[in-house]
């Protein structure tokens, strides 16, 4: 259970901060978009509720993956500070770098909306730092659970 609750909270604290360095990267002009709303458009095809649907799969999604590093992390036996923040950034480095590739190099390409449509390396290099921001939250709340 302690596994399962780890892992919520993880997943959910790693969204968040994923979340707030795409934010902080697009409220200062570095990169255009909103992953959540790109996200929902994607799946449902029209901005009308977009951004509902992409929170919703985005938290899922979050939670999961939580549950894949906390399991990489443990099978390692890396669930101590400060190893755990330094291979969980290093998870968030790999996811990272394959989701922006995909996005930039294929997802946009197929956008049903316009305004998602051809993502430059600005936005590669923001699901990027987004998804380090990601690894190093699961790390640290792995980290204090493990306290």
């Amino acid at each position: 259970m302690n596994y399962l609750l780890t892992s919520a909270a993880a997943g959910i604290l790693g969204v968040a901060a994923m979340e707030l360095a795409m934010w902080l990267m697009t409220s200062n002009g570095l990169a255009r978009g909103n992953m959540i709303l790109a996200l929902g458009g994607l799946l449902t095809g029209k901005r009308a509720h977009a951004f509902r649907t992409g929170l919703t799969v985005q938290l899922i999604a979050g939670v999961a993956f939580a549950l894949l590093y906390l399991w990489g992390l443990r099978s390692f036996g890396m669930t101590h500070l400060p190893v755990v923040l330094v291979a969980s950034a290093g998870f968030g480095v790999f996811h990272g770098l394959v989701v922006s590739l995909l996005l930039v190099w294929i997802a946009s390409d197929h956008h049903p909306l316009k305004e998602f449509k051809g993502a430059d390396l600005a936005i590669g290099l923001s699901h990027f730092l987004g998804h380090v921001a990601y690894g190093v939250t699961v790390g640290l709340v792995v980290g204090l659970a493990s306290l």
